[in-house]
């Protein structure tokens, strides 16, 4: 898990530092301007999150695993709430924008998985482990679903369209409309 939680860290922060520059570019297209917000969410917030304390906190329970339990994961919520959002702007580079920006509500789905395995190989002797670990999965799932619930209260508008950019290489949209 904490190969895999860096190797999260790692996609969070190239988005950061091959994406958010291009927002800046004076040839940005028009629709673009001031939409940073829109596209990224508070994806700022979950790289300090991921990579200031929880995969600390990971790797100092490398040899006990059970001891990661309870986190703050609250601000997956409002991501997973931006999303459409952001989806309606597709960026394409090695790996396209959405696919990117589409990992952070994959990952609460596999801690999801992950505290349902670890809970399976739990005894009923670890009693206070099964109790953070049950914790920590309701806590995960009612983030899914309280990410679900703000998306489907978002009465904002919607878009279609393709934004193709290669960072450093300009910007080209195809197809744009709001309704």
């Amino acid at each position: 898990m904490v190969t895999t939680e860096r190797e999260y860290v790692r996609s969070l922060r190239y988005i950061i530092d091959h994406y958010f520059p291009e927002m800046e570019r004076l040839d940005l297209p028009q629709d673009l301007r001031g939409k940073r917000s829109v596209i990224f969410g508070n994806l700022e917030k979950l790289v300090d999150f991921h990579s200031q304390y929880f995969l600390k906190e990971l790797e100092s329970c490398c040899n006990h695993p059970l001891r990661v339990s309870h986190y703050q994961f609250g601000m997956y919520a409002l991501y997973s709430k931006n999303k459409p959002k952001s989806d309606a702007l597709q960026m394409f580079h090695h790996m396209d924008l959405a696919s990117y920006l589409l990992k952070p509500i994959q990952r609460m789905s596999k801690y999801a998985l992950l505290l349902k395995d670890l809970i399976k190989e739990v005894t009923e002797a670890q009693e206070q482990e099964l109790s953070y670990l049950r914790a920590a999965a309701e806590m995960v799932k009612f983030q899914l679903r309280h990410g679900n619930d703000l998306l489907a209260m978002d009465p904002g508008q919607h878009a279609h369209g393709k934004l193709i950019a290669n960072p450093g290489e300009g910007w080209q949209i195809d197809e744009m409309f709001h309704f």
